[in-house]
């Protein structure tokens, strides 16, 4: 029997076919999306935990060394690493960088920007590491700061008597899933949230 004569037989899907097909597609999202948004949350809490590793270790090299530790976080390219200097290293604030930048506009100076005394801690980060893809930093706020800073380099200190600069540090994901770490100011301690960390709950002196 030709099917391509029979006057009964209809072009393209019928009924029952989208049904199927709906059916199959509903039950492959229920599988899929779980497990793309539970991938997600892997790589923010296994960056958080690989944050938290680094943080203790740079306390901990700071007091054995002797030497000023800093956690420097790119904000724009998305990026961390560990920088270490000489003991008498002073705390770079924003009122600091002000300051110098006036200076520098009033005496008109075209002189080159002395090098930093700075430099990258091989013992713990050999080089800049990227966050994993799909994670990112959402903010990062220290008392060096009166808002969350959202862009450019911010840093926690770790200095050699055994006081780290208190941070709070928001990592989000492609799924909008938060993580929020909390460095308290002695023994380079942190504590990991699996939520957005309100600023006034770690810092209570900060004005909404």
């Amino acid at each position: 029997m030709n099917l391509s004569n029979n006057p009964h037989r209809e072009s393209g899907f019928s009924l029952i076919e989208m049904m199927v097909v709906v059916a199959i597609i509903a039950l492959l999202s229920l599988f899929i999306v779980p497990s793309i948004s539970g991938f997600f949350r892997v790589s923010l809490s296994s960056t958080s935990r690989e944050l938290a590793g680094v943080i203790k270790e740079s306390f901990n090299a700071s007091v054995v060394t002797r030497r000023v530790h800093r956690l420097v976080y790119d904000l724009d390219s998305q990026e961390y690493w560990v920088e270490s200097g000489p003991e008498t290293s002073l705390l770079d604030t924003s009122e600091s960088k002000e300051k110098e930048e006036r200076k520098k506009k009033l005496l008109k100076t075209d002189e080159k920007e002395a090098p930093s005394q700075f430099s990258i801690e091989k013992t713990i980060t050999r080089k800049k590491k990227s966050l994993p893809n799909g994670v990112k930093f959402e903010d990062v706020f220290t008392e060096q700061y009166k808002t969350p800073v959202i862009q450019g380099k911010v840093y926690t200190h770790f200095f050699p008597h055994g006081v780290t600069e208190q941070t709070l540090i928001h990592l989000t994901n492609s799924s909008n899933q938060k993580m929020s770490l909390s460095i308290s100011t002695f023994l380079g301690k942190t504590t990991y949230d699996e939520r957005y960390v309100e600023l006034q709950e770690v810092f209570p002196n900060v004005k909404k």
